[in-house]
Order: C-alpha cells, then sequence, then structure tokens
C-alpha cells in the first residue's frame, strides 16, 4: 500500500509539473508567430548588403520590419516616412526634409539630421559597382547639409524626376545606426549578428542555425505592433512549407515564391486565411529578344512571336486568373505609364502569315522555320526555382512550337543567369520588373542602351540611335510634359518593335493559419513581409 501511495503521489506530481510545462508554453507562445523561408540570413543585416552579399536576395524582403526610409511608398502614393514633411527647389536640386524628433534606432542611439547626412553619404560607396542599379537617386547626391537637430538638404548634382521615389527604397535608403557602420562607412561586423534600424523590430543573434527569432524594437517610434516576437524558420522545400503550415508549424505564407496559384486556391478552399494584393501590380513578367543576335534581329520574327502567344489562357491556366494579361511593360495605374498602345493580340494564323511572307519556311519538314540557312530556334535563359515559372515557359515553347519556332527554355540559378546574361550573346530572356516600389523610375532608367550586359529592359531601345541620350534626357527632366512625351516614345518604340514582350502583371500572395491570424495587409511594396501588419486573433 505504501509503495502505492509513493507510486500515486510520483503521479501526482508529473502531472503537476507537466501541466505547469503547458502553461508557460501557452504563456510564451502568446503573441507569437513563425514564418518560413527558403534562405537564412547568414549574409547580415544591413539592407545593402541583401542584395550585394546575399546571392538569393531574399533578407530585403524583411528589412521593412527592422529599418524604416524618410519617405514611404503606398497606393500610388509618396507620405511621411521618418520625415514628416518635405519641401523640393524649383530647380529639382534641393530636397530639405523635416525630420520626426523623439526617433531613437534600436541601439538606443538618437536619429536625427547627423544619422541621415551619415547614412547618405556612405551609400554610394556601398553599393559599389551596384550604386544607379537600385534608383538613380543614389548616383546624383552632391551634399548632405545638416540645418538643425532636425532638418537636412540632400542637395543633387541634377535634377531627377524619381528622386522622392527612389528615397521610399529601403535598399538602398533605409537609415541604420550610425554607430553600426566602421570609420570608413563600411558597414560593420555587428550588422552581421544585429539590426540597427528604426523599425518595429530588432535581431539579436538568436538562432540555432534554422531558425531567427525577433523581437519588438522597445524604441519603436510608431504604433505598437500586435505581434510580439517572431521567428523565421529556414525550410527549403514550398510542399514542405504548405505542410508545416497545416501542422501547425508555421503561421503564415506571404509571397509567390512559396506556393503555385493551384496550392493556394486548394489551402483557401480548406479554410485557410488567403489574400491577394490589390491595386497596382507587383511586377510584370516579360521577355526579351537579343536584338542584335539573329534570327531576333529580325522584327517580323519577334512580331509574329508576340502575335503567337496566347496570354489570356496562360494567365488562366497557370496564374489561375490571379494574375492578369499584360499589354505594356508597365502597369497602366503607374506613373506616365497610361499610354495608348496597339497591343499585338494573339493570333496564331496571323503570326503564320507573318513569317511565311518574310520569307521564313520550313524547307525540310523538321517543323521548324528557316531562311537563308538560318534555323528559326533559341534558348530562353531564366532563373529557376519557380515552378508555375518553368510550366509559364514550356506553355511559351509549344506555343511557339506550333508557329515553326524551336525556342527552349534554359533555367539556371539566379547568380549563373547574371552571369550569363552580361556575355551579351543570349537570344531571349525572361525576367521581370522591378516591383511596384522602383517601377516605372528604375526600369526605365535601365532601359539605357548602354546597360544592355546587365538588365534585360535594356534591350528597349537598343535599336534608337540616341536611346542613351533619351533615358539621359528623361532622368534630368523636370518638365512633367517632357517627361510623358518620353515615356510615351519608349512605351510605343517597345510595342511597335516587339522588343519586350510583356506577359502577366503579377500579384502576391499571403496564407495564415486563421485560428491564429484574424489579417494581413501589404504595404507599398506587396513582396515585403511586414509583420507589424499581421492583426492577431
Amino acid at each position: 500500500m505504501r509503495k502505492m501511495i509513493d507510486a500515486l503521489v510520483v503521479i501526482a506530481l508529473l502531472l503537476f509539473v507537466l501541466t505547469a510545462c503547458l502553461q508557460t508554453n501557452t504563456e510564451q507562445t502568446e503573441g507569437e508567430i513563425t514564418l518560413t523561408e527558403s534562405w537564412d540570413f547568414a549574409g547580415g543585416f544591413y539592407p545593402i548588403e541583401t542584395l550585394t552579399v546575399n546571392a538569393n536576395y531574399g533578407p530585403q524582403f524583411y528589412m521593412v520590419n527592422f529599418y524604416e526610409t524618410l519617405v514611404r511608398y503606398k497606393d500610388g502614393e509618396i507620405i511621411p516616412g521618418l520625415a514628416e514633411s518635405w519641401e523640393i527647389s524649383e530647380d529639382g536640386l534641393i530636397y530639405t526634409f523635416h525630420l520626426r524628433e523623439q526617433v531613437k534606432f534600436s541601439d538606443g542611439s538618437p536619429f536625427n539630421a547627423e544619422a541621415v547626412k551619415r547614412n547618405l553619404e556612405v551609400i554610394p560607396a556601398n553599393l559599389g559597382p551596384m550604386n544607379g542599379g537600385l534608383g538613380t537617386v543614389s548616383t546624383l547626391l552632391d551634399q548632405i547639409v545638416v540645418i538643425d537637430t532636425h532638418t537636412v538638404e540632400v542637395h543633387l548634382t541634377a535634377p531627377y524626376y524619381g528622386a522622392l521615389k527612389d528615397f521610399t527604397l529601403m535598399n538602398p535608403m533605409a537609415m541604420v545606426s550610425p554607430d553600426a557602420f566602421n570609420a570608413d562607412g563600411s558597414p560593420g561586423d555587428v550588422l552581421r549578428t544585429g539590426t540597427f534600424g528604426t523599425g518595429p523590430y530588432m535581431y539579436e543573434g538568436e538562432t540555432d542555425g534554422t531558425t531567427y527569432t525577433f523581437v519588438k524594437n522597445p524604441h519603436y517610434w510608431g504604433e505598437e505592433p500586435e505581434v510580439e516576437r517572431f521567428h523565421v524558420k529556414v525550410i527549403p522545400d514550398n510542399d514542405t512549407k504548405l505542410l508545416a503550415l497545416r501542422n501547425g508549424e508555421v503561421d503564415i505564407l506571404v509571397g509567390t515564391r512559396h506556393m503555385s496559384y493551384d496550392r493556394f486556391n486548394e489551402m483557401k478552399k480548406s479554410g485557410y486565411g488567403a489574400q491577394i494584393s490589390e491595386g497596382i501590380a507587383s511586377n510584370t513578367r516579360y521577355l526579351a529578344f537579343n536584338v542584335s543576335k539573329a534570327p531576333f534581329d529580325d522584327r517580323n520574327v519577334r512580331l509574329a512571336a508576340s502575335r503567337a502567344i496566347d496570354k489570356e489562357g496562360v494567365v488562366q491556366s497557370i496564374f489561375m486568373g490571379i494574375e492578369t494579361k499584360a499589354d505594356s511593360i508597365f502597369d497602366p495605374a503607374m506613373p506616365y505609364s497610361n499610354v495608348e498602345l496597339v497591343p499585338h493580340a494573339y493570333d496564331m494564323d496571323q503570326a503564320k502569315l507573318i513569317l511565311e511572307d518574310a520569307g521564313w519556311v520550313d524547307t525540310d519538314g523538321d517543323g521548324v522555320r528557316e531562311k537563308d540557312g538560318k534555323r528559326l530556334a533559341g534558348e530562353i535563359l531564366y532563373i529557376k526555382g519557380d515552378a508555375m515559372i518553368d510550366d509559364l515557359l514550356l506553355a511559351i515553347s509549344a506555343q511557339w512550337n506550333e508557329l515553326g519556332m524551336d525556342i527552349k527554355p534554359k533555367g539556371m540559378e539566379k547568380m549563373t543567369f547574371h552571369a550569363e546574361f552580361a556575355k551579351a550573346d543570349f537570344d531571349l530572356a525572361f525576367y521581370e520588373t522591378y516591383g511596384s516600389a522602383w517601377d516605372p523610375h528604375t526600369s526605365m532608367t535601365n532601359m539605357k542602351p548602354d546597360y544592355r550586359h546587365g538588365y534585360p529592359a535594356a534591350q528597349a531601345l537598343a535599336l534608337v540611335e540616341n536611346g542613351n541620350e533619351i533615358i539621359d534626357a528623361l532622368n534630368v527632366s523636370t518638365d512633367e510634359e517632357q517627361i510623358q512625351e518620353i515615356y510615351d516614345l519608349v512605351l510605343n518604340e517597345i510595342n511597335d518593335q516587339a522588343i519586350l514582350i510583356p506577359l502577366s502583371y503579377t500579384k502576391e500572395l499571403a496564407l495564415y493559419n486563421s485560428q491564429r491570424i484574424a489579417h494581413y495587409s501589404f504595404n507599398g511594396q506587396p513582396a515585403d513581409i511586414d509583420v507589424a501588419a499581421i492583426q492577431l486573433k
């Protein structure tokens, strides 16, 4: 009997301890959420280095949680950020920012005009070869003048119509604590293991190598977010990510890079929270021809190829109607982009006729047209990793095969793609515009023919004798009428010459556990993961 009583006491104690542990775990997880990505944060947390050091570029999507910019982009408008207001001189050379007061970085140091000056002065050198690729204004910085503690003037070497939009870019315009920089302005080692911004969250090095934990910034000046802390778990495989969401290991997935549209619809039907970004398109998917290389130097080939793509069929079958077909390289809702164009409507019979009239015929019966001994064949270079893009390019390849073109997709890793593209020996490239925060301004700048070895969009004006001068004139213009005229010219050149074939306007997706999360709001750059925009149940 004594032994039985002792055993019962032990069992009771164990149940008590177990219950206490469960209660403690419940308290610890209240207000916490877990996200997942295919990559890690091993490259650190300096926003610029998320593009220059991390080959996957992935960490940039999280920088909005840690850092802020002087101004923000939302719903097509520039709104206050760390600057409450601003003025622009009549000549477009001086931007005066009036900064918020009582703002601190997550390390406790003050945010003020001196901090802005330090950040802007080191950006060009820290961008290095990428200076100008992430907005033009970083190439135009002349001097930064501190007027008083909370007022700073930014002097440019030339006016730029997209300057204010560039100041909204997290990369490279995020404000970082000056204490995180080395004496020469380079990012300090502390940015490898910590965040030093004014945003709602911060990182203090808590990781087991596969999961990273972020907590609220105690110095955050804005409205306190609902999520107390969040974890980012590394799960490379997308199907495994969806399984983790189903079993409660993960609470939310944000971004089309995590899921196909059919999987999104399946999860939505199963009762998971499901949202699609609204308003202006996130990006435009497009194909770029190498117009300096046969057979794609022939306008008739490009026109026929454009006519042979069933865009509406593609967006319905592959993108489930979530994306919409694109007839212009920019969403017409974007600034300067509502240009009247005559799109190349899908018409396979007309496409075949164009080629036949131009002398492209299949003389040997192998299904591929030839002219002057040159076969109508080539490859589409693209960055692999997205099953939907694999399907998209295979569908286009099949449609072109019906036309008599033998064009095969060739997927490769991101860095290999850019290295291969830089050789300028490609046939076609599949790419996307930079996104709503950068479009249309940065994408237009990168249509400069001199950039043809670095950006697929640089093919846009490759056939225009003064293409470089056109973009140079655009970037220094303060005349709204002239700016619009140049957009009209460039977008019509792209369309008339069928140099870039716009395919679809993208949206971003969010899937979440609706028992824990009530709502998610996409921010001005929908691809960003904005944890502060999560409303909990």
